[in-house]
């Protein structure tokens, strides 16, 4: 369930959870591959959604109500941030490996993007309803061409953080 993959990622500390997908469309020649971050709508979701679920953020005990709602807001605007910051690093990297859609960074309601501590990306990497995205996805190299965009992605976004934190 999608409620246990989120849950699961916090439980384990996370510092970013990818979610890898295949869509499909009525369009047969729409391909490629599309990142997925938080939209607007979905973070109105945030706060209802963990506290349903008891992902409960890492806020010091005694902190005032007040405090702790400023703390909670920056908590979650920053893990926004962060989720954005990996689809741009991690777009170009599926570039190299295959298509990409128009407007590859797209925002989206999607449960397993909700986590308001926990960066998180939906990758779809392809369309099943596509011949040529089954082709790539159906290969070992092109799976293998995919798999290592997104680690490369990932490399990416650890570099940048290790960076920031590093200048702080």
């Amino acid at each position: 369930d999608h409620e246990d993959r989120v849950t699961m990622a916090r439980n384990w500390g996370a510092d970013l959870f990818i979610s890898v997908h295949a869509d499909a469309a009525g369009n047969s020649s729409v391909s490629g591959a599309t990142v997925y971050t938080l939209s607007a709508r979905g973070e109105r979701r945030v706060e209802g959604t963990a506290r349903t679920n008891g992902w409960d953020l890492p806020i010091e005990d005694g902190t005032t109500q007040e405090v702790s709602g400023i703390l909670a807001d920056l908590i979650k605007r920053e893990t926004k941030s962060n989720s954005s910051i990996f689809a741009e690093l991690l777009i170009p990297e599926l570039a190299k490996a295959g298509p990409i859609v128009r407007n590859s960074h797209r925002q989206e309601n999607f449960f397993v993007l909700l986590a308001p501590d926990v960066p998180a990306a939906l990758v779809e990497i392809g369309f099943l309803t596509n011949t040529s995205d089954v082709q790539r996805l159906s290969s070992e190299e092109g799976r293998l061409k995919t798999a290592s965009a997104i680690a490369r992605g990932i490399d990416a976004y650890f570099a940048r953080r290790d960076v920031f934190f590093a200048a702080n």
